[in-house]
């Protein structure tokens, strides 16, 4: 069984503190996101509105919670910038790829409908 060393007590507040300043911020953003989609719903009933403004901001503010999550109760803040680096980097990657792989496949689509393939 490892040894542990008595948490200090100011380090012990500091970081419940972080914790509750992170989780007030998520459910700010939370807020304001669900208040964003039903004022968008009420002004374009018909669905006839700036969409992509609206899922911008929502991929904005998602990007903005995922950071909060990761930094405070991952517990990247406080890690080396290596280790950080080592799985953020790939994480960028990745999404790259989706969003890659999607275009493509946007363009492989509208190619068979302007030509027509069949099957």
């Amino acid at each position: 069984m490892a040894h542990h060393e008595p948490l200090d007590p100011a380090v012990y507040k500091s970081q419940v503190s972080a914790v509750w300043k992170a989780t007030i911020w998520l459910t700010v953003i939370t807020v304001v996101e669900v208040v964003a989609a039903i004022i968008y719903m009420e002004m374009y009933e018909a669905g006839e509105g700036p969409r992509l403004l609206l899922n911008g901001f929502f991929v904005v503010m998602s990007l903005l919670k995922a950071f909060f999550i990761v930094g405070e109760f991952m517990h990247m803040r406080y890690e080396k910038r290596a280790l950080v680096l080592t799985v953020l980097v790939p994480t960028v990657f990745l999404i790259w790829f989706i969003i890659a792989f999607l275009w493509e496949g946007s363009a492989w689509l509208n190619a068979r409908t302007f030509w027509e393939v069949i099957g």
